[in-house]
């Protein structure tokens, strides 16, 4: 008896006719396919490769003949070369796969072209294409990081000699360089860098031929996969594989830890750049001005730096909530990938305004060391003298020099007009007798630069020690940009190896 010939289902959406007796209900298509056909853009050469690796090693594992591994590979390749604008995506079908599915067995049939999919599951796919795009993602990112640190070494060289004041809670605390200041930033970015590629670490592990939960009974080559697909290695336990996330969760943090760290300075550059304060200036290209008001000069880009932290973090607490789940919920599992992507993209824009910012930015050396001396930031440093000189405790000489600062404000006396006989009062009123001070140890104390300069402890704002850390820094950043390299030569080694083998098998 002939079996009944089989009627061309593959326009409809997976499963209809077969599982489902209905086709997907617009609002379905509207909110749910389209959207993640939405996602197209950033994993279809992503998904390409996955199908020619995993198609391969079918046929390595004599799973597939050559030949029905020669006709996948050809319509494969067909879809390449059309690229995304131009391949035919219909929601009504679902998402990417089923699109590129239906299309292969339109081209060549349900035989060999159904057999593509063997002992894989959308479940192992997608979570591949989030390690596949993500890794990217994070790659380039540390290009930016990098990129902004190579741009803050020079811009502190150039301000090894700015003496302005260090802030806390926005208030005068102690002299330091700009050189120091904007150095503690790219120690900040460095550690960023680190996360990032701890992280990179571990998403670039393959979870192919997890399927989903326990993986296939076909004689799958999980290593060879990895291999193909250009990973460090496997996501062993095939469970694990094909659900987990924790590594889309991780990269999101870090990711928004980076956009923290940049934020914080684009706050300090904020108030700055204030009329108030008046230490810095933006260049006109990364301002703004009103419609109302013409005299505005905006700080717009260090705006757009806070706005696209808020929408990183909001990204993070999105994929925190999309976790908090069963741990085998998978629909919900699926949509973390475009939100870690978009966080990256995020970051990136961030990253690259900042670079902009500082590569442009005006330094005002006077009066950024006018204000370094202004406001009793000198204090401590004379605190400290008192200690090393009369051999009081520090809390004794921090009571004595805080009551001069209380004095010396009350009757508008600078810094630079403290003297002996004003120190000998607030001692007197604290401790009972006079201190007696070289009036020129008293008055050296009083400059800013003199503290800056004697300040060389491991780290500290002294020309010795920056300059030390300055080189430090390109030390740094050398390892990272081979680092940087070594990963971007493997991805692109690995993908130009599979459309080797392909088009050797497509030649028979």
């Amino acid at each position: 008896m002939k079996s009944p010939k089989k009627k061309n289902d593959h326009g409809k959406a997976f499963g209809v006719g077969f599982r489902l007796s209905e086709a997907p209900a617009n609002e379905m298509i509207e909110y749910a396919s389209k959207k993640r056909l939405d996602e197209a853009k950033y994993i279809f050469g992503h998904e390409l490769w996955n199908h020619k690796a995993h198609t391969l090693m079918l046929h390595e594992q004599g799973i597939v003949t050559r030949r029905d591994a020669s006709k996948i590979l050809k319509v494969l390749d067909e879809i390449e070369s059309m690229g995304l604008k131009r391949f035919p995506l219909d929601p009504r079908k679902g998402e990417l796969f089923f699109n590129t599915e239906a299309y292969l067995i339109e081209k060549i049939g349900e035989d060999p072209g159904g057999r593509m999919h063997s002992g894989r599951s959308r479940g192992d796919m997608y979570v591949c294409s989030e390690r596949m795009v993500l890794r990217e993602k994070i790659l380039q990112l540390v290009d930016d990081i990098l990129s902004l640190i190579e741009t803050i070494i020079p811009l502190a060289g150039q301000n090894l000699e700015t003496v302005m004041p260090g802030y806390t809670l926005l208030q005068h605390a102690q002299p330091t360089t700009f050189a120091h200041y904007v150095l503690s930033f790219a120690d900040r970015f460095q550690r960023d860098l680190d996360r990032l590629q701890e992280t990179y670490r571990r998403v670039n592990r393959s979870p192919m031929g997890g399927a989903i939960v326990t993986g296939s009974s076909f004689p799958l080559n999980r290593p060879r996969m990895a291999e193909l697909l250009g990973f460090d290695g496997v996501v062993e336990n095939t469970r694990d594989a094909s659900i987990a996330r924790d590594f889309t969760l991780e990269s999101t943090t870090h990711a928004a830890i980076a956009l923290s760290n940049l934020s914080a300075l684009a706050d300090d550059l904020n108030v700055w750049c204030t009329y108030e304060f008046g230490m810095i200036e933006l260049s006109d290209a990364y301002c703004g001005t009103s419609s109302i008001m013409p005299q505005k000069k905006n700080p717009s880009s260090l705006e757009r730096i806070r706005y696209l932290y808020a929408q990183g973090m909001g990204n993070t607490m999105t994929v925190f909530s999309q976790l908090k789940t069963h741990s085998e919920q998978l629909g919900d599992l699926e949509a973390t990938g475009p939100v870690a992507w978009q966080t990256y993209e995020t970051a990136q824009a961030a990253f690259r305004v900042m670079k902009g910012i500082l590569s442009t930015l005006k330094i005002r050396k006077e009066i950024m060391r006018e204000r370094a001396g202004a406001n009793f930031a000198q204090a401590t440093q004379l605190a400290e003298t008192i200690v090393q000189e009369k051999n009081l405790p520090f809390r004794t000489a921090h009571h004595i020099v805080g009551k001069l600062v209380k004095s010396c404000i009350e009757e508008k006396i600078s810094p630079a007009q403290v003297t002996s006989e004003l120190l000998d009062e607030a001692a007197i009123e604290v401790i009972g007798r006079p201190l007696r001070m070289n009036p020129r140890t008293i008055s050296s104390r009083m400059d800013a630069g003199y503290i800056i300069e004697h300040r060389n402890i491991l780290g500290g704002p002294g020309r010795r020690q920056v300059s030390r850390m300055l080189k430090k820094q390109s030390v740094q950043i050398q390892k990272k940009r081979e680092w940087l390299a070594h990963q971007q030569k493997a991805l692109k080694s690995a993908k130009d190896s599979v459309d080797a083998a392909a088009r050797k098998m497509m030649a028979r």
